[in-house]
């Protein structure tokens, strides 16, 4: 970081750290009940204590630093029905790759097996484990392993297609295995069964173009999550066991239009699904038996859900947690029984009484209606001189990160304003929504981002020399599309690991998710008319000698995802670009902007340690802080 930055950047560090250790709770998130005990995590270890006991007389199970994985975390967490096995993966912030630790459960817990590059599993059964490997971002490969005196491993199922991911789960009532190969619009799913996990698995539906599915058991029939039949939306519909093809399947219940599914739980009697109707999140409780359903509304201040696990298929409570940018999880239950929503008081959650949350839609190119959380300062003054910090995404059908930062509390303390733009290529608004904003739709979310950003300065929000823009990952594309376009928008931009040269990265095979990812981007490699159309809002390729905001990107050493090699191809060329537009003899003696790289030894893509995340936060609060000259405000 510029030494212009270093003493702004200690200065927010220390007022962070008042605020991440006031807001922020629990770091060790508890993990599963199973059977007699609780198993959970913390401080990087995995505990087990007697359900309903003391955790203060837990007993440690497995140390990730005893096992020399240091600035590592712990991933996902199976216990062998029969508790005798526990199953865990541990994952390195400096990789994509996870390791599977198997202990052995005696009274001195052992370690059983250390398979490496797994990304998920599930027991069969006392002593099976079935398992897919992972190697440079592809998984394809589905083994099982045994644990008996006659240890043996044997590979169970290959993917073919390089388009698909594989993934292990377990039924609820833990009568099969799913073997689930998953494109980014297609599905196939195997069945294991546990009683006989050596049998070949067997095909529910072969693979039909543009249809996902996704299946749970009850009863001797299928229960399945699907985008079957019109309208493109999921339905949750069943079929027999032994007439599982899509001609069998029957409806159960259909989302209405523009309806985010976030998440379901299956249970004996019921199901759960938890559902987010423009930017309102509500419950459907859906009988099993009769089809009856009922919506539960969830608090309106609520923006982000998180389901816990739950491992036990006869359960009278449905454990969840709910949070907002501003807002710290609070933990609350749906009663199976009853059928009421409960709050659990575990801890006081503090409230933000000071901030102001306003919904806002904005009218894009094509007048559709785009959706924008805003949320500010409640005794905050002449907002047109407020500082602005857009957060956008927009791809994947993947909702933009509206989970709590303490550092968002922070901000809202000091009179910033925050704006979530929830543009086409996201999923806030159902499959639609994503459908609308890929491929050779991928410009009407640039579209709607600007949209956005027009009427937030339109209605009062800030003004262009105080708005930054943010954004992550895929976010990169529409946030560098809109920097080329309408820099006049914005004075500032912060980017983590983002996607900017679209165009060379899906030319290039030889990379490992070209192919997975022609279904989000298109294939320029066969279609011209693709080539030209990414070329039309490639970040990189639309870089041109012009004003530019100051710009901040943070890129990884280790990103597979994101390879260095771009983000530094577009750094120059827009360095190139701004030193072109400031030398030119209309612009002599005008300020250049700032346009500074971050490159992070070690760490993968968006996930570095805490404290290196404590530190960035800081690196790109100092950043805007200068840029957008708030020194005196």
């Amino acid at each position: 970081m510029s030494a212009r930055y270093k003493d702004m950047a200690e200065k927010i560090k220390q007022k962070l750290e008042v605020f991440y250790d006031k807001y922020t709770f629990n770091q060790d998130r508890p993990m599963i009940r199973f059977g007699n005990f609780v198993y959970f995590e913390e401080n990087g270890c995995i505990l087990r204590s007697v359900a309903d006991g003391d955790k203060g007389s837990a007993e440690v199970l497995l140390s990730t630093e005893d096992l020399c994985f240091h600035d590592a975390f712990i991933q996902r967490l199976r216990i062998s029905p029969d508790e005798r096995y526990m199953a865990t993966s541990i994952k390195s912030s400096n990789s994509e790759e996870s390791t599977c630790i198997i202990m052995k459960l005696d009274k001195l817990p052992v370690i059983e097996r250390i398979i490496p590059n797994v990304f998920s599993f599930e027991w069969a059964t006392n002593n099976v484990l079935f398992y897919t490997s992972q190697e440079n971002l592809v998984c394809h490969n589905v083994f099982l392993t045994t644990l008996t005196n006659t240890k043996h491993t044997e590979l169970v199922y290959t993917e073919q297609d390089p388009r698909f991911f594989v993934d292990i789960c377990c039924t609820k009532d833990r009568r099969f295995l799913t073997i689930n190969s998953n494109s980014k619009t297609t599905s196939e799913v195997w069945l294991v069964d546990c009683s006989h996990p050596f049998k070949s698995p067997v095909l529910v539906q072969q693979r039909t173009k543009g249809v996902i599915y996704h299946i749970e058991h009850r009863n001797d029939e299928l229960y399945i999550l699907t985008t079957y039949e019109q309208p493109a939306e999921y339905k949750l519909m069943k079929t027999p066991l032994g007439s599982c093809g899509m001609e069998n399947w029957q409806s159960v219940y259909t989302l209405k239009e523009k309806t985010k599914l976030i998440d379901m739980e299956m249970f004996k009697d019921q199901c759960v699904m938890f559902l987010k109707y423009y930017n309102h999140l509500y419950l459907n409780v859906i009988s099993l038996g009769s089809h009856s359903v009922q919506s539960v509304e969830l608090p309106a201040w609520a923006c982000a859900f998180e389901l816990e696990p739950h491992p036990e298929y006869n359960t009278s409570a449905c454990y969840f947690q709910l949070a907002s940018p501003v807002q710290p999880p609070k933990r609350f239950a749906y009663s199976l029984v009853e059928n009421h929503l409960i709050e659990q008081v575990e801890q006081e959650v503090p409230i933000t009484l000071n901030c102001h949350t306003v919904h806002l839609t904005a009218k894009s190119k094509d007048e559709t209606l785009v959706p924008i959380t805003v949320f500010h300062n409640t005794n905050s003054k002449e907002l047109h001189r407020k500082p602005l910090l857009v957060h956008v995404y927009g791809a994947y059908g993947i909702d933009l990160n509206m989970s709590f930062k303490a550092e968002n509390l922070m901000l809202i303390d000091n009179g910033w304003i925050l704006a979530y733009c929830h543009v086409r290529g996201g999923g806030e608004l159902g499959l639609g929504w994503h459908r609308d904003g890929c491929k050779h739709n991928k410009l009407n979310g640039f579209y709607d981002l600007k949209a956005c950003m027009m009427l937030l300065h339109e209605v009062g929000f800030s003004q262009p020399k105080y708005t930054a823009l943010i954004g992550a990952s895929a976010g990169g594309v529409l946030a560098g599309a809109l920097c080329n376009a309408d820099p006049e928008l914005f004075g500032a931009m912060v980017l983590q690991a983002p996607f900017l040269d679209v165009l060379n990265t899906m030319l290039d095979i030889h990379l490992p998710l070209t192919i997975e990812e022609q279904e989000e981007w298109g294939d320029p490699l066969t279609d011209d008319k693709c080539m030209e159309y990414i070329k039309s809002y490639c970040p990189y390729h639309n870089i041109k000698p012009q004003h530019y905001p100051s710009v901040l990107i943070t890129a990884y050493e280790n990103d597979e995802r994101i390879p260095l090699t771009g983000v530094l191809r577009y750094i120059h060329k827009l360095r190139k670009a701004v030193m072109d537009h400031a030398s030119s003899k209309y612009k002599q003696g005008s300020p250049a902007p700032n346009i500074i790289l971050n490159v992070q030894t070690g760490g993968s893509h968006c996930a570095p340690s805490w404290e290196d995340s404590l530190n960035e936060v800081a690196g790109h609060l100092a950043f805007l802080h200068r840029e957008l000259k708030l020194e005196g405000k």
